[in-house]
C-alpha cells in the first residue's frame, strides 16, 4: 500500500514528521517482538534441517550394515585368460574347471579377391536377396552405376532389416558379410531373383557357399555333459565369464571381508558425528542481549557489524530440544541393549567385536574401536558378526512390550536404522518438507503462519494509530496557526 500524503508544518512551530516518528518508536515495539520471534522461528527451523540432513547421512550409514552382502564381496578370477575371462562375480561363485572346445560363431561369407577400384561402375546387373536372422531386404546392382562402395553400403543401409553387415577390406580386395548374432541360430542366404546373381559376380563369391550358419559355444564345467551356447558371454557357477578359445581353465573365488572393517567404521564415525552435532546444538544456551535484529536496526549497521551480530543472536536455537535429546537418549538405549539370542555363547553386544563407549564422560558417549579386536571378531566369527548388525525379527511393536521386544531381536543397525526413521519422521512434523519459509503444517509452519498474521495485524493497526497521530497534530497546527493570526492581528491594532 503506498504511503499517503501528508502535509504538514502550517504553524511553523512543530517539527510534526519527527514528533511522531518518535511516538511510533514505542507503538513499533511489539511489531519489532514479532518480526524478531519471526526471525528466530525461521532460524531454528533451518538448524532443524541440518540436523535432519545429518540424519539421513547416518542413516545412509546404517543402512550398508543390514545386508549381509555389505559385509563381504567375491572376487572370481580365471588361471587362463586367453580360453576364458571373468567379467564378474556373482553372490557366490564356485570353483569350476572348464572346458572350451568350441567358441561361439558369426555366420561368415568370405568373397574372392576383386581387383577393380572401389569407385569405379560394376558392369554387371541384378537384384539379389539377402536373408539373416533378423529378416530379408533386396540389393539391387546396376551396370554403369553400381559401384563396390555403394553396393557395401546398401548392404549395411538394409542391416537392421537383414542382420547382416558388410565389410570390404581394399588392402586385399575381399568382401566379408557377418551375421551380427553369434551361434547355429546366426545365418545368412543369398538368392538371385534374375539368371545371374550380380553380387557373386562382382565379389567373387563361392557359389556353393550362398547359405551358411554361424556355431554354438560349447563346453563343460567340472567335468559334466557338454553345453552349448550362442553366444560367447556366458555365467558358470555365478560367475559372468568371456569365452576367448580353446582350452581348459579354474574359475576361482575369493571372499573379500575387508570391507566390512571400513563400513563398520564409517557407523561408528557417523554415529560420533550425530553425538557432537545435537549435543552441542542441545547444551547451547542462547544469549538474550543478542535479539534478531529488525530491517531498521540493521540500517544502522555495517554489513560486518550484522554478520557477528546474528552469528550471537541465532546461537541456542535449539537448547535442551527434546527432538534432540530425545533422539541420543533413543540411541544410546538401542547401543546398550544385548542382541536377544537363544545361544548365549554367540555376540551380543558391539563391545564384543571391540566397539564401545568412550570412558571420557566429556564425550557424551561416543564410540571407540579396538580394530585388532573387531578385524579378529570378522576373521573367526564371521556369521556371528553379520548376526549382530543385521539380524531381523517379525515382531510387530504394536504393544509397548512387542516394541521392546521387537528391539532386542534386531541386530544393532536394523534397530538403530528403525530409530532414526522415527526420529526423521518426527523432524518432519516439527519442521515440514517444504521451504524453509514454506507455511505448511507442521509445528513451526503453523508457528510462522500465526506470526505472520499477527504481523500483518500490527501493521495495519500502527497505520491506523499513525494516521490519528496526524490527524491530530493537523489540527494542533491548524489551532496554532489561527492563533498566531490571532496574535498578529491584535500586535498591529495595538501597534
Amino acid at each position: 500500500m503506498a504511503s499517503p500524503i501528508r502535509l504538514t508544518g502550517f504553524s511553523g512551530m512543530l517539527d510534526t514528521d519527527n514528533l511522531i516518528k518518535d511516538l511510533m518508536k514505542a507503538e513499533r515495539i511489539p511489531l519489532s517482538n514479532i518480526q524478531k520471534k519471526k526471525q528466530f522461528t525461521l532460524w531454528q527451523r533451518e538448524d532443524y534441517r541440518s540436523m535432519n540432513t545429518a540424519l539421513l547421512s547416518f542413516r545412509t550409514a546404517v543402512n550398508d550394515l543390514r545386508f549381509e552382502s555389505s559385509f563381504q564381496t567375491v572376487k572370481a578370477s580365471s588361471s587362463n585368460s586367453g580360453v576364458l575371462e571373468v567379467a564378474s562375480g556373482g553372490a557366490n561363485p564356485s570353483l569350476s574347471k572348464v572346458n572350451v572346445t568350441k567358441l561361439a560363431t558369426s555366420a561368415t561369407i568370405i568373397g574372392g579377391q576383386v581387383t577393380q577400384s572401389t569407385a569405379d561402375p560394376v558392369n554387371v546387373s541384378g537384384t539379389v536377396t539377402i536373408t539373416g536372422s533378423s529378416g530379408s531386404a533386396d540389393i539391387t546392382i546396376t551396370s554403369g552405376t553400381s559401384t563396390i562402395d555403394s553396393i557395401v553400403k546398401d548392404i549395411n543401409g538394409n542391416a537392421a532389416k537383414t542382420g547382416v553387415k558388410a565389410s570390404f577390406d581394399r588392402s586385399t580386395g575381399v568382401l566379408y558379410l557377418s551375421s551380427s548374432s553369434t551361434g547355429s541360430s546366426s545365418k545368412i542366404e543369398i538368392t538371385s531373383n534374375s539368371g545371374t546373381n550380380a553380387l557373386v559376380e562382382v565379389f567373387k563369391l563361392d557359389t556353393s557357399k550362398l547359405s551358411v550358419t554361424g556355431d554354438d559355444a560349447e563346453f563343460t564345467v567340472n567335468g559334466g555333459d557338454p553345453i552349448k551356447s550362442s553366444s560367447n558371454t556366458v555365467t558358470i557357477n555365478g560367475a559372468q565369464v568371456t569365452l576367448r578359445g580353446s582350452g581348459e581353465a579354474t574359475i576361482s573365488a575369493v571372499t573379500d571381508r575387508s570391507g566390512a572393517i571400513d563400513k563398520i567404521k564409517e557407523f561408528v564415525n557417523k554415529y560420533n558425528e550425530i553425538i557432537d552435532l545435537f549435543s552441542t546444538a542441545a547444551s547451547t544456551k542462547r544469549n538474550r542481549d543478542y535479539q534478531p535484529l529488525t530491517s531498521e536496526e540493521k540500517s544502522a549497521m555495517s554489513e560486518n557489524e550484522i554478520e557477528l551480530w546474528e552469528k550471537k543472536a541465532r546461537a541456542g536455537t535449539l537448547y535442551q530440544d527434546s527432538l534432540l535429546t530425545g533422539a541420543l537418549g533413543s540411541f544410546r538405549s538401542a547401543l546398550n541393549t544385548p542382541l536377544e539370542l537363544s545361544d548365549k555363547s554367540q555376540l551380543d553386544m558391539l563391545s564384543d567385536i571391540g566397539i564401545k563407549v568412550k570412558s571420557d564422560w566429556r564425550e557424551n558417549g561416543k564410540l571407540e574401536i579396538d580394530e585388532a579386536k573387531l578385524s579378529e571378531a570378522i576373521n573367526t566369527r564371521f556369521d556371528e558378526v553379520v548376526q549382530l548388525f543385521a539380524k531381523t525379527s517379525d515382531t510387530k511393536a504394536d504393544t509397548p512390550e512387542n516394541a521392546k521386544k521387537r528391539r532386542g531381536e534386531l541386530g544393532f543397525a536394523e534397530r538403530i536404522y528403525e530409530e532414526i526413521t522415527k526420529q526423521l519422521t518426527s523432524f518432519t512434523k516439527k519442521i515440514g518438507s517444504g521451504s524453509i519459509e514454506a507455511l505448511d503444517d507442521s509445528v513451526l509452519g503453523k508457528q510462522l503462519k500465526e506470526l505472520g498474521q499477527r504481523e500483518s495485524d500490527l501493521e495495519r493497526r500502527l497505520e491506523d494509530i499513525e494516521t490519528r497521530y496526524y490527524k491530530k497534530f493537523t489540527a494542533m497546527e491548524q489551532a496554532l496557526q489561527k492563533l498566531n493570526s490571532q496574535g498578529s492581528w491584535l500586535s498591529s491594532q495595538l501597534g
